[in-house]
């Protein structure tokens, strides 16, 4: 099974997973990355993780393969207000 990185970075700091974790494929490294993220987002605002001020909606995770190729960015903002995120995927009626 492949071996994943999922190095967390936010506005001000980058935290290397220098560990790693083993999963089937990167979906589900993704899946795995969605599921923490609302309780990660969580304990920083109720901690003193985040400087004063930082907007969590900008931190995100980075999946990287074991050679350390970055293969996925996940925004905090993709999971926690997908409203106001840029990368919402919209069906093109022309398509369909």
């Amino acid at each position: 099974m492949p071996h994943f990185y999922l190095h967390f970075r936010t506005p001000t700091n980058f935290h290397r997973d220098e560990e790693g974790s083993t999963f089937a494929d990167l979906d589900h490294a993704y899946l795995d990355v969605c599921e923490a993220i609302p309780d990660i987002a969580a304990d920083m605002w109720r901690s003193s993780l985040g400087s004063p001020g930082e907007d969590h909606l900008e931190c995100a995770f980075e999946i990287a393969d074991s050679a350390g190729l970055i293969l996925m960015n996940v925004p905090f903002l993709e999971i926690l207000d997908p409203a106001r995120n840029r990368f919402c995927w919209k069906l093109r009626p022309d398509l369909c």
